[in-house]
């Protein structure tokens, strides 16, 4: 419950100090995504672009609640972001087209709406490093 509350704390305090136009201490520092399926295929990517770390956060911030139904959605991915005080917070991420990320925190579904392309431009590498199943999805 702590974990959750700290969770809820950090993105409400990351979207006011976004909406003010000032520097947050709780920015991301460091982002990675694992990708593994059932096949044994398995991925890793790192982001090492400052630019592109602040853009996936917007991303994440600009992300909304979805009350979608994630049983046909195949998450094969999580996505890891650290902030500057150290604080992980990691994402289910869905592989099979679906434009969906799920706290891992509390369970709660968003959508990546028209960051979609955009976000798996960015993890061009696990998107490559996927299996057929997963990446014939794409329309890249």
């Amino acid at each position: 419950m702590m974990k959750m509350k700290r969770y809820v704390c950090a993105v409400l305090t990351l979207a006011l100090m976004l909406s003010l136009g000032v520097a947050h201490a709780a920015a991301l520092d460091e982002v990675w995504m694992e990708y593994e399926d059932y096949s044994g295929n398995r991925a890793e990517q790192s982001v090492d672009s400052v630019s592109e770390i602040k853009e996936l956060e917007a991303m994440l911030l600009r992300a909304r609640d979805n009350p979608a139904q994630l049983d046909e959605c195949t998450l094969n991915c999580t996505l890891f972001c650290m902030t500057g005080d150290g604080d992980i917070y990691d994402f289910a991420v869905a592989t099979d087209g679906c434009p969906f990320i799920q706290a891992r925190s509390n369970s709660a579904v968003y959508s990546l709406g028209d960051d979609y392309a955009r976000f798996w431009e960015i993890f061009a590498d696990v998107r490559e490093g996927m299996g057929y199943d997963a990446s014939a999805v794409f329309d890249w």
